[in-house]
């Protein structure tokens, strides 16, 4: 099934959302092959999951720690851990897409995730995630 990019950042950050929501992370290990959650939501087999979905997840998953730390310096007066986990999840997938993934314009990364967050969340987590990625974490 061909689906659009939006609709692949959406896959991604469920994904990303319920490992946050069901699992714990280990040091740098995947709790679980997400790959079967993911071709479920793309309606497809396994084997025909977008290599973009599958490494963006993996890679946030992988990376979760490093990731977590790069934007400690920009969380004034917050914790990681007392954010949203939806926040956490676009977050997490939107620095992935920037630093690992594909090398885009920061704009666009910032524009994917503000636009997740105002549809899925609400507008005041659109600015804040707005704030911490334009501050200078996808430099």
């Amino acid at each position: 099934m061909e689906m659009s990019r939006n609709q692949e950042h959406f896959i991604i950050m469920t994904v990303i959302y319920n490992e946050l929501t069901d699992f714990t992370f280990g040091e740098g290990k995947l709790v679980r092959d997400a790959t079967e959650m993911i071709a479920s939501l793309c309606e497809c087999e396994p084997n025909e999951v977008s290599p973009y979905i599958l490494d963006t997840v993996m890679m946030s998953l992988k990376n979760y720690g490093e990731i977590k730390e790069a934007y400690r310096p920009y969380l004034i007066k917050w914790k990681w851990e007392r954010l949203p986990l939806l926040t956490q999840s676009i977050l997490l997938m939107s620095y992935t897409h920037y630093k690992y993934i594909e090398k885009v314009d920061k704009g666009v990364v910032i524009n994917v995730a503000v636009e997740l967050a105002k549809k899925y969340i609400d507008d005041k987590q659109a600015k804040f995630i707005n704030a911490i990625l334009d501050a200078g974490v996808l430099a």
